[in-house]
């Protein structure tokens, strides 16, 4: 009986990771789609993924409280905050930026689960951003400079 109800409390501690991992990769699954649409740059299509991402890191606060990622949630959570009136596409790549910084803290912490994720920079922003493709699309100049970057890092 002792066995099982041990085995009962793993499988449960299970599902509670992968719930939790599915809605932080909503999270990364509309940065990915900001970052697609700022590589077009599509203002409109940005704002909205932005606008989806604060609605989400928001309801996920209490689910980070006293783990080892809470900080860079709450960083992240504060720089869309702070962003939430961008509609520019200028103003859009400047969160882009603030928000990259913690996405990529966040992958490095594996609360993405085990995605293979890609730092990227960009020298001339002098900027980083996350990717789920191993290639360069620059987010912060679009089809003004496209291929601009490199590759800095592998997150498994």
């Amino acid at each position: 009986m002792k066995k099982l109800f041990v085995m009962l409390l793993g499988c449960l501690g299970v599902m509670t990771v992968q719930a939790q991992s599915k809605e932080w990769n909503d999270v990364l699954k509309n940065y990915l789609n900001m970052e697609d649409a700022l590589v077009a740059s599509n203002a409109g299509v940005a704002k909205n993924a932005m606008d989806t991402m604060r609605k989400d890191v928001l309801q996920l606060q209490s689910d980070a409280k006293g783990k080892n990622y809470e900080k860079e949630a709450k960083f992240l959570a504060a720089y869309l905050e702070a962003h939430n009136k961008a509609n520019s596409l200028e103003d859009i790549r400047s969160a882009f930026e603030k928000i990259s910084k913690s996405m990529i803290a966040l992958a490095e912490l594996k609360v993405f689960g085990s995605e293979t994720l890609y730092v990227v920079n960009c020298p001339m922003k002098k900027a980083n951003w996350l990717d789920d493709a191993n290639t360069v699309k620059n987010p912060y100049y679009g089809k003004a400079m496209l291929t601009c970057g490199s590759v800095k890092k592998t997150i498994n």
